[in-house]
């Protein structure tokens, strides 16, 4: 009777732990998962970072649009080498550094100057003491001084409306490469180059392709003229061969 409990005892204090075999074999299975799922996890990663410019642009697109549909004015997006930039106007660069230079005066607050000025003048009533026999109101004319702006009043800090713009920078070891409305082949930004995309007050854009790569993929995306929306979009890896 004992060593039958005792025997029943024992098998299930076996079977309630697991053998080396098991432990290693456990342990195998799941080096072997993570080993497959760390590098794609990383690529989707890498995907999604690669993507963010694009799914910027796709926002940019569609305020731009609207700020030109809304205010009855052109607006523009320029690509350069270092970034995508929105604006208003149809403005024409003579190179990067103009465009460079021009935006930092778009993001500068406007100086305010108070300069002094005189008021018209205003009536002073003077009153002799009573008694005298002239004693009756008389009006001097006492200029009043002032130094608020000349024209219309001096605004606070905050209520200085900045003009509207906006960039997406781009890594430089990224290559941006766009391809507009009736150019023959992609054009690359690389120096000083500029390519203005226009977007007209009645909605409609010129149609356009944009292709950002980098050293492990290229990804394309492309924008409808009507209304401007994302409709394709594709990435690609790429094989970058060492030169010898």
């Amino acid at each position: 009777m004992n060593s039958t409990s005792h025997s029943a005892l024992s098998c299930s204090g076996r079977r309630e732990g697991f053998t080396l075999i098991e432990i290693v074999v456990a342990l195998t299975v799941v080096s072997v998962i993570a080993a497959v799922a760390i590098p794609t996890l990383k690529g989707l990663n890498r995907s999604e970072q690669a993507r963010a410019p694009v799914q910027a642009l796709a926002e940019l697109v569609q305020e731009v649009r609207n700020r030109a549909a809304r205010e009855g004015r052109a607006y523009q997006i320029i690509f350069e080498r270092g970034g995508m930039h929105a604006m208003a106007g149809s403005r024409t660069f003579n190179g990067r550094e103009d465009l460079i230079e021009h935006l930092k005066e778009l993001r500068t607050p406007p100086t305010i100057t108070v300069t002094e000025r005189q008021l018209p003048a205003r009536p002073e009533v003077v009153r002799e003491a009573p008694g005298s026999s002239s004693f009756s109101a008389k009006q001097a004319m006492k200029p009043m001084a002032s130094s608020h702006p000349v024209g219309e009043p001096v605004p606070e800090a905050g209520e200085v409306e900045m003009p509207w713009c906006e960039s997406i920078p781009l890594d430089l070891k990224t290559a941006c490469a766009v391809l507009l409305w009736g150019d023959p082949e992609w054009d690359s930004m690389e120096g000083d180059k500029l390519r203005t995309w226009v977007f007209q007050p009645t909605g409609m854009i010129s149609p356009a392709r944009v292709r950002l790569q980098d050293a492990g993929q290229e990804l394309e995306a492309a924008f409808d003229p009507m209304t401007g929306e994302l409709t394709a979009e594709s990435v690609r890896p790429i094989t970058v061969t060492a030169s010898l």
